[in-house]
């Protein structure tokens, strides 16, 4: 189902469609996401796979928004979804967790208010949404400026990682401190002591399948560790990350000893950019203490030099395995636009614990009583 709204022909207000399927939006997005500045998360095979599975299983319903010159030619998509939470009808990027990277598609050269568009769209929708949360956004990608990055957004809670890759591996590899380099070459031949080792990249058919199913046994044990399992949709991933090693839209890579996956990656390819999505490693004592995913990760990094590739993102969210192989940190940002009396209402509240949120994750001493409240809760339950 389509809702077309007919506008003046200028840039403030042009015409737009609201599409509630992706399909019926598919050739505009696939002409946009050709030309326009965009990140693997905006690509349509990635898009449509994680709301076949993943949105599915949320109960998200698409509002995809496209505005058009006075020809119908698209100048601009943005991937909406809806869904009902705290008695609101709130509007967020498709893709939700699984997107690190938020961003319209925009023809290079055009300028629009897209935060007017927002809101006349989402007010003439069928399903109008109290609230629009639009989160983890770049204020630049691909040295483009983000246009939603309007002066009332915030700072999001965390910050991604990113890369710019070297020609050479010996470059790469220096990258690292000689102390660094020496600790993982003794911790690869203590693992290398307990069986045969072997590094696996872009693997194909059952074995890609092999190593999913692998990814979400290990971030299953560690999140119920953590005590937080809660959001981690196991077999809506499982069925996501499937569709996506099936189709070549994602690679998924391995490190294994004896035939076992002690440590997995699975990342996004495009346009000399790899964007790394989810990652895991076997959590037995000796094969942890011995960083299997610290090995992986630089394995993956050489694997993807040696390809050609010039761009690595490491995804959003603090840790030391980040920063020790990324020299940026990405800025992210967040907007609240209400598009109701009861989204204005409900906008300072949240805008109040996101801002508690990110003085958590900055705050050092706050971000560890976080952490030992996970752990301590994680040991609970295994008790």
């Amino acid at each position: 189902m389509v809702t077309r709204v007919e506008r003046a022909e200028t840039c403030a207000a042009p015409r737009f469609d609201v599409y509630s399927s992706l399909a019926e939006a598919r050739d505009d997005w696939l002409a946009l996401f050709d030309c326009a500045p965009a990140s693997p998360y905006q690509n349509y095979d990635y898009v449509s796979s994680w709301c076949e599975t993943v949105g599915t299983s949320q109960g998200l319903e698409p509002m995809i928004i496209v505005a058009r010159d006075g020809d119908g030619a698209p100048l601009a998509l943005i991937p909406l979804g809806t869904y009902e939470a705290f008695g609101l009808r709130m509007a967020e990027f498709l893709c939700g967790r699984e997107s690190n990277f938020n961003l319209p598609l925009l023809r290079p050269g055009v300028s629009l208010n897209l935060h007017q568009l927002l809101l006349a769209a989402a007010r003439d929708h069928a399903r109008s949404p109290d609230l629009l949360y639009l989160r983890n956004q770049p204020r630049r990608f691909d040295d483009a400026e983000n246009p939603l990055a309007a002066a009332s957004a915030s700072a999001s809670p965390s910050f991604a990682y990113g890369s710019t890759l070297p020609a050479e591996i010996d470059t790469l590899d220096l990258r690292d401190s000689g102390d660094t380099r020496r600790k993982l070459r003794r911790k690869l031949q203590r693992l290398a002591a307990q069986g045969a080792l072997m590094f696996e990249h872009n693997a194909k058919g059952a074995r890609a399948s092999e190593i999913v199913n692998a990814l979400i046994a290990q971030k299953s044990s560690r999140l119920r560790m953590m005590g937080v399992e809660g959001a981690f949709h196991a077999e809506a991933i499982r069925a996501f990350l499937d569709r996506l090693t099936d189709a070549g839209v994602a690679e998924a890579h391995a490190l294994s000893l004896s035939g076992r996956i002690i440590a997995t990656y699975v990342g996004l390819p495009h346009s000399g950019r790899f964007s790394a999505m989810m990652n895991s490693f076997d959590m037995d004592s000796p094969i942890a203490r011995c960083s299997p995913g610290d090995l992986l990760l630089r394995a993956v990094l050489r694997n993807l030099v040696t390809r050609g590739f010039t761009r690595f993102d490491l995804g959003v969210g603090e840790a030391r395995y980040k920063s020790a192989v990324c020299e940026e940190t990405v800025e992210l940002f967040d907007s609240l636009i209400p598009a109701t009396t009861r989204g204005a209402s409900a906008a300072p509240l949240l805008r109040a614990f996101l801002s508690a949120k990110r003085l958590a994750k900055n705050t050092p001493w706050l971000a560890r009583i976080v952490e030992l409240g996970r752990q301590r809760k994680g040991v609970a339950r295994a008790r």
